[in-house]
């Protein structure tokens, strides 16, 4: 199967959610990528039928014939985060985040993304280290029991420590052994890190779900489209074919494009598709 191309909604956040499916359909992208903030996906709202619940964004799934690759809640901050080393506030964010596998089921997306962000100062990191574990098993044996998969995003180390490089992303997934829990690989963070993205296949064979299609700069953690930044295109491209890849590559983009997410859509697969077809 050929690798396919989704768009996040995220980049649309200044936009309602619709907005997002109808140009992922103008443009001819095979699928969207859902972030669960509101006003466009909050779990809650999506559970509860709040402005239109599940059945709202089911609706523009059938009407745009784009369905949804990936969902991708709020939790990498306050008031949801993997990183409270208040027990109370901790069992408080496990709750969100089954709530959004729970959404995620709703609305028909079989990937729930999560990611551990900054843990701060002050901290005890092996603790929380030990804490993150435990939590990710109990969110894969939820996601299990309701036939979805968690998939574990790197961050660049500009946006946390505990979970950056192949190393730390294969700590977690050898700790919590459940076939339920995967990764996506934003190609930001081999970058930032300073190893290459093979690392992923080779550490972790098949474990890779989705991948964050994105250029970037060493020294930051901004998203940019293809060409935009200092990756090796060419490079990435073969070593995704000479590996059989055949998930989907999602366009993940905000800041600099916030204003202008259509054209930056237009933009983004047009430069994807072009990579794509020269190797």
């Amino acid at each position: 199967m050929a690798m396919k191309v989704s768009l996040f909604s995220t980049g649309f956040s200044r936009w309602p959610l619709e907005r997002a499916f109808q140009v992922a359909s103008r443009c001819g992208y095979d699928g969207v990528d859902i972030g669960g903030f509101r006003p466009h996906a909050y779990p809650s709202d999506v559970l509860g039928g709040v402005n239109g619940g599940a059945s709202r964004i089911l609706g523009y799934v059938q009407r745009y014939q784009m369905p949804i690759v990936s969902y991708a809640p709020e939790n990498t901050g306050s008031p949801h985060s993997f990183v409270f080393q208040e027990r109370e506030l901790n069992e408080i964010s496990l709750g969100y985040f089954k709530s959004a596998i729970d959404a995620a089921k709703e609305i028909e997306a079989p990937l729930v993304m999560f990611a551990i962000n900054m843990p701060g100062f002050g901290v005890d990191r092996e603790m929380l280290k030990c804490q993150v574990v435990e939590d990710l098993k109990r969110l894969s044996d939820h996601a299990a029991g309701l036939g979805e998969t968690v998939v574990l995003e790197p961050v660049t180390p500009f946006e946390g420590r505990l979970c950056c490089s192949s190393d730390d992303v294969k700590y977690f997934l050898d700790e919590v052994d459940n076939e339920a829990l995967q990764v996506v690989l934003d190609l930001a963070c081999p970058l930032t890190c300073g190893e290459p993205m093979s690392e992923y296949w080779e550490k972790m064979p098949g474990a890779v779900r989705e991948i964050h299609f994105i250029d970037a700069e060493p020294n930051c953690e901004d998203h940019l489209i293809p060409g935009d930044g200092a990756m090796d295109w060419p490079r990435i491209v073969s070593y995704l074919g000479h590996v059989g890849y055949d998930g989907y590559l999602s366009l993940e983009l905000f800041s600099r494009y916030g204003n202008e997410p259509d054209f930056s859509a237009e933009r983004g697969i047009g430069a994807i598709r072009d990579l794509l077809g020269s190797n």
